[in-house]
């Protein structure tokens, strides 16, 4: 398809791919299924070819039906006729032993509508080249992986031609168990947070490993380039005291040159119009990057230890209180910054006491949500805090 998006080498595998790609997360907290599948089929009008899901992506969407990212992505592919490039599609599973990858990957071809035959992997007409990850590595899951082996396990998948590249991807305080992941040289890609309120994955940690993967021919999908889904919300409130805008987050991830492409998980059309005309506007030099760096340091503090609800925590626990948690830590994220910042917090007390459902102060502390938190916060503490602060 005839595309204004550009693009970069996709690592060593030899594809190129758009430098922004598509984020599918938040398919399913749309109204309807119809409307995923119409935003999808709008994001490859635009000739992207990289679309980036996860077999957890699923849940209740507006219309009160459970929708899966995956369903709706393959939906869309396998009714299209004009596309003349292969498609790449990420998806990330769970499965830190052999038994569950293999789970994990059957419901993944099965859900996306993919089809193996002896010329490829093809949804509909429509070739593609499946990016498998193991989803979220860190400690725990990490030691499972080593000790059930399922490293050489995937290898055997992947060389049956279930699928094209081994992936993971992680998020910041994991850097140890991300260095081990690279060094087994098994991994074709991988997914980091990054972005210019955080940059600890990047330059500015102890080790860059964007560099690190890139010079080992890894490509690099970059997520959280806006700093989170609680970005769209928390950027007004700090509007007038941060100039940079959307647009210059984009511009200043795509300005590293190890990232291979950008996840942007826009909700409508006109988002994602705007992530990609921010794409092709010129690249950022250096002075404009540090210029940006001093910028936002001036309130990247204020992102510590907050929930970005990014949903995570919901996709593999389901809590025994009924408590829509992410909902409540992401009003109190933004009451907490508004009020360093010397804002008015009643709107986030009066959100609190609109929200339907239990309240923070049902929680029983069981914590059985903390392990799926991929920012490792103490959620039962934060439940604590976040009632003190609101019910009010």
């Amino acid at each position: 398809m005839k595309t204004v998006v550009k693009r970069r080498p996709f690592g060593n595998t030899g594809l190129f791919v758009s430098e922004v790609g598509f984020g599918a997360m938040n398919l399913r907290v749309l109204n309807t299924w119809e409307e995923g599948v119409a935003l999808v089929n709008h994001v490859l009008d635009q000739g992207i070819n990289l679309i980036d899901t996860a077999r957890a992506y699923k849940g209740v969407n507006g219309s009160g039906v459970e929708v899966q990212s995956e369903d709706m992505v393959g939906a869309a592919i396998e009714g299209r006729t004009d596309i003349d490039e292969p498609i790449v599609i990420v998806t990330k599973g769970h499965g830190y032993t052999p038994e569950v990858f293999d789970q994990d990957l059957q419901d993944s071809l099965r859900t996306l509508r993919i089809k193996k035959t002896d010329k490829g992997l093809f949804i509909g007409q429509t070739e593609v080249k499946l990016v498998v990850f193991f989803h979220g590595i860190k400690e725990d899951r990490w030691n499972t992986i080593k000790a059930s082996n399922v490293i050489e396990h995937a290898k055997k998948r992947q060389q049956e031609g279930l699928f094209h590249y081994l992936g993971f991807s992680s998020h910041y305080g994991d850097g140890k168990e991300i260095k081990e992941a690279l060094d087994t040289g098994a991994f074709q890609v991988m997914e980091l947070p990054y972005n210019v309120y955080n940059r600890s994955i990047g330059e500015d940690g102890k080790t860059d490993f964007l560099k690190y993967a890139h010079d080992k021919g890894v490509a690099i999908v970059n997520m959280k380039a806006f700093n989170g889904s609680s970005m769209v919300a928390t950027s007004k409130l700090i509007k007038d005291f941060c100039s940079i805008t959307y647009s210059d987050m984009l511009r200043f991830s795509l300005s590293n040159p190890n990232i291979s492409t950008v996840d942007v998980g826009a909700r409508y059309p006109h988002e994602y119009d705007a992530d990609v005309q921010a794409s092709l506007l010129p690249m950022l030099t250096q002075e404009e990057r540090q210029a940006m760096k001093k910028e936002a340091d001036k309130i990247s503090g204020l992102f510590d230890g907050i929930c970005r609800e990014c949903m995570h925590c919901l996709e593999k626990f389901e809590c025994p209180q009924g408590i829509n948690f992410p909902a409540i830590l992401g009003n109190h994220s933004r009451y907490q910054i508004a009020k360093e910042l010397g804002e008015d917090t009643t709107p986030y007390v009066e959100n609190y006491a609109k929200m339907q459902g239990p309240k923070a102060d049902s929680c029983v502390g069981c914590a059985g949500c903390t392990e799926w938190c991929e920012y490792h916060l103490d959620i039962p503490a934060m439940m604590i805090r976040a009632h003190a602060d609101l019910a009010k």
